[in-house]
């Protein structure tokens, strides 16, 4: 009987967590973490790391944008695509010219 407290603990925990990843997305920006509620209930895109996002990322995660849109955190869009040019250039343009 003492293992039965800390069995529905797990329960509840794990019941919580599931909850969390249904409805929100774990947004990592340059400026932190932030929880974004999904558009819609699915455990697809329940992470997703700006920082690293290009054009094509954005078009094959368009449930993260329509859940920054929607909720007035677009700007997160933008500094991920200026991040994603410099980065670029940075890979493509040789060091010290």
């Amino acid at each position: 009987m003492r293992r039965l407290p800390t069995f529905i603990f797990g329960m509840v925990v794990g019941g919580l967590l599931l909850y969390l990843a249904l409805n929100y997305h774990l947004i990592r920006a340059n400026d932190g973490l932030h929880l974004v509620p999904k558009v819609s209930a699915t455990l697809s895109d329940t992470y997703a790391d700006l920082r690293t996002y290009g054009p094509s990322d954005f078009l094959n995660h368009q449930q993260v944008v329509q859940a920054l849109l929607k909720s007035g955190q677009g700007d997160l869009l933008g500094d991920a695509a200026a991040n994603s040019l410099k980065n670029e250039l940075d890979r493509r343009l040789p060091a010290g010219k």
